[in-house]
């Protein structure tokens, strides 16, 4: 089948038909009224010049604030009117964009798909829309647009499509490196505990077993079993109580079963801590786990787990929670839930406290998935999903699959 080229319109016309397509037509009926600095007086400018100025004004606007004015046909999707801002945004020259498929053929790889079925999808079914992607710019430079569209219809049927499209690549670069630093303060945090962690596994809980034998030791050499020897006892109680402390904090920080024994040793080792304590009696099922989940991925639902037990612990008020925690071919799921009084999801506390921007921010380091289920009385779901391979962009805009955890080295 033969594609029908629609013809081009000149370079006067594309700014006309740009700007006229939402510049209120009052403006351009009635002539604006200008004082010339070499005149006395005031005089009228024609309809025509007064039409000339307004558009120039828009025009250095829009060249200013990075926007693109432009219109296409629907469903081919052909531009057949370009701003001249196109140029300087893309590189390319305006004789290009008028090309059939130039708009999809120059989206970027990864959002081609999505953004031509959104397209094409809202298009047919709304009658102003907004869409976000890339685009890749004749520098290969990846450039972020935000489009506000609006569809023309004829007979009920969208005809043509038009809109504005606004460069937001710097904010999207400003959120990525805002990210980037989320990351990389998690990482440095885990680091940090890990390393606190060592320094009191190793070091002080070591020189505070010692002084506990010492005082054992110490015990038989008083001859008298009097007041002495009671507050002997009464020491050594209390060393073994800081001992029992700091290993907890140790464990806390940075628990080592997650490093020599993985995930499901971790977790079961945390559902037992909670149960033995009286706090909450917690059961764990687990189902098809491997030993090579990438450690990134590990810790990242360790603390999603220990963060969603001490909720459950602390603030649901609830009696029992159920841990699943099961590992499919390339997914990892994790789910937590109680029996506890409950809340509402959407209200503007749960959604700002630190606990659950603290799972999302994870999450999202790895690309994972948080999904909460609650209400008042009726208890708590959280569930978690994280895949075990996905794409990742690397510096050199190369992108490749691989495990997850490449990327980030944790102590």
């Amino acid at each position: 089948m033969s594609k029908v080229v629609l013809p081009r319109k000149s370079n006067s016309d594309i700014g006309s038909s740009a700007f006229n397509a939402t510049y209120p037509s009052e403006a351009r009926a009635s002539p604006l009224k200008l004082l010339k600095p070499t005149e006395p007086g005031n005089c009228t400018i024609s309809s025509h010049e007064a039409l000339r100025r307004t558009e120039e004004r828009l025009r250095v606007l829009l060249e200013r604030t990075h926007i693109l004015p432009w219109e296409a046909d629907f469903p081919t999707t052909q531009f057949t009117s370009v701003g001249a801002q196109a140029v300087s945004m893309l590189g390319y020259p305006i004789e290009d964009w008028y090309q059939p498929d130039f708009w999809p053929s120059h989206l970027h790889p990864d959002d081609r798909e999505r953004a031509t079925d959104e397209a094409d999808r809202l298009s047919k079914t709304c009658d102003n829309y907004e869409l976000e992607y890339r685009m890749i710019a004749r520098d290969q430079r990846e450039v972020w647009f935000h489009s506000l569209v609006t569809v023309i219809r004829e007979n009920g049927q969208p005809k043509t499509v038009r809109g504005f499209s606004i460069d937001v690549t710097a904010s999207r670069q400003t959120e990525a490196e805002l990210r980037d630093l989320s990351g990389r303060l998690i990482t440095a945090q885990e680091e940090e505990r890990s390393r606190v962690a060592r320094e009191l596994h190793d070091g002080l809980n070591q020189r505070m077993a010692l002084l506990s034998i010492e005082l054992e030791q110490l015990g038989p050499q008083i001859e008298k079993p009097g007041a002495m020897r009671r507050q002997l006892i009464k020491l050594q109680d209390q060393v073994r109580e800081i001992s029992a402390d700091i290993h907890r904090l140790s464990y806390k920080l940075h628990p080592s079963k997650l490093d020599h024994l993985g995930l499901a040793a971790a977790i079961q080792s945390l559902c037992k801590e909670l149960t033995d304590s009286g706090k909450l009696k917690v059961d764990l099922q687990e189902k098809g786990l491997w030993s090579d989940i990438p450690k990134d991925v590990t810790l990242c639902v360790f603390r999603i787990a220990q963060e969603a037990l001490r909720n459950c612990s602390r603030h649901s008020g609830a009696h029992s929670a159920q841990v699943f925690l099961e590992q499919a071919r390339d997914t990892l799921r994790l789910s937590v839930s109680d029996n506890g009084c409950g809340f509402d999801p959407d209200s503007d506390q749960k959604k700002k406290g630190l606990g659950f921007i603290s799972m999302k921010e994870r999450l999202r380091l790895v690309n994972g998935d948080l999904q909460i289920y609650s209400q008042p009385l009726r208890g708590t779901r959280i569930e978690v999903r994280v895949p075990l391979k996905h794409k990742r962009l690397l510096k050199n805009d190369q992108v490749i699959e691989r495990e997850i955890g490449a990327t980030l080295s944790l102590a």
